[in-house]
């Protein structure tokens, strides 16, 4: 039997929980919530919210309805410039992709 969905999402929670903590963040993972945060990164000069999703084939066209709900959120609780929200997601065979979302804007990250 293949992996179910939820598996799937967790190990790419995992794999974020992991890079974070690797710089140094103390992270909080969001279990199976359906929130806008799946992993939370907190250290002493910056507070990390991720969304992440994973694909066979990236377009970001698939995810406009969850970055609109990202950046609504932000603008909803005027939290621009306290908490960094980043979307990253896991393409198949090539790794993140990840952009910094603000009230305004996307950015692809490196």
């Amino acid at each position: 039997m293949g992996r179910t969905n939820y598996q799937r999402g967790y190990e790419i929670e995992r794999r974020i929980v992991h890079e974070l903590t690797e710089r140094g963040f103390l992270v909080l993972r969001s279990a199976g919530s359906h929130s806008k945060v799946d992993v939370l990164g907190i250290s002493r000069r910056r507070i990390l919210a991720v969304q992440s999703k994973r694909t066979k084939r990236f377009s970001m066209a698939a995810y406009r309805k969850e970055i609109a709900d990202i950046q609504a959120t932000i603008k909803e609780h005027n939290i621009d410039e306290v908490i960094d929200f980043e979307f990253w997601v896991w393409v198949d065979r090539q790794g993140f992709r990840k952009w910094k979302v603000t009230a305004t804007d996307v950015t692809e990250v490196a």
